[in-house]
């Protein structure tokens, strides 16, 4: 008599020897079908009911092995991208690859791109020198300019380490502005002026003081300068001529 529940028309097994309730899905041989009582229309008798098409049913995860050109393998489109990028590119545009796959590998390409020509050592040190904010911003003018202790070149020149990140005051000669200098990785910096002056036995020191002023003021050759700033530490800059400055440097807050 078949399935005691019956077979829904949604199930892949059909009996075509047995009869089949429309409303019930059931199989059964005699004429009425044992659930509901109904009688079996001849379209729903064995032999008069349209053959079910049996589905395939396919494994989750499972997928069809493709076959992919060796120009297409991404080996050779990655050899392309370095030696023939023009050629990768278009090597994987035209790839069977997903489009998924191809965005992410631009989207690498892309980063490793700009790294390659910026240097990771320049990325590095522009970021740290946006987030590095070089003075106290939270001070008042006259509350900075107080807490600024007066140092001669010579001490701050035999001892750098210990005034670094201290408050400092400083009478300078200006000798040079160094514009759009850069640091040892060749990012871009704020502009220097290279100063100078002389102690009481005549010995000059060579001062960087690095423009870190709320308002920007320029200072031509000879200029003397008070600098109230923090102490930088020794500090390599170049000149758009590309020659090199290397100076004890003072972060300057302010200067009158």
């Amino acid at each position: 008599m078949g399935r005691l529940l019956g077979a829904h028309d949604s199930d892949d097994l059909d009996r075509p020897d047995l009869n089949k309730c429309p409303d019930c899905g059931c199989f059964f041989a005699q004429n009425n079908c044992p659930l509901c009582g109904k009688e079996c229309p001849e379209e729903m008798r064995a032999g008069n009911r349209k053959k079910v098409k049996i589905r395939k049913r396919r494994r989750r995860n499972s997928s069809r092995v493709t076959f992919v050109d060796w120009y297409h393998s991404w080996w050779f489109i990655i050899l392309m991208m370095f030696f023939f990028p023009l050629a990768g590119i278009i090597l994987l545009a035209t790839s069977p690859h997903k489009r998924s796959s191809k965005i992410i590998f631009i989207i690498i390409a892309v980063i490793y791109g700009i790294i390659s020509t910026i240097g990771i050592g320049n990325i590095i040190g522009s970021i740290a020198d946006m987030l590095d904010n070089p003075v106290d911003t939270s001070l008042s003018k006259e509350v900075y300019m107080a807490k600024c202790e007066e140092v001669s070149a010579e001490e701050y020149y035999r001892q750098i380490g210990k005034y670094k990140d201290e408050f400092i005051k400083m009478t300078l000669v200006v000798e040079d502005k160094i514009v759009g200098s850069e640091d040892l990785y060749g990012a871009e910096l704020n502009n220097y002026y290279l100063c100078h002056i002389y102690d009481e036995r005549g010995d000059s020191y060579s001062i960087l003081i690095r423009d870190c002023l709320a308002e920007s003021m320029n200072f031509l050759r000879g200029d003397r300068i008070t600098v109230y700033g923090e102490g930088a530490g020794n500090v390599t800059v170049y000149d758009i001529n590309g020659m090199g400055h290397n100076a004890s440097c003072i972060n300057a807050a302010y200067i009158e």
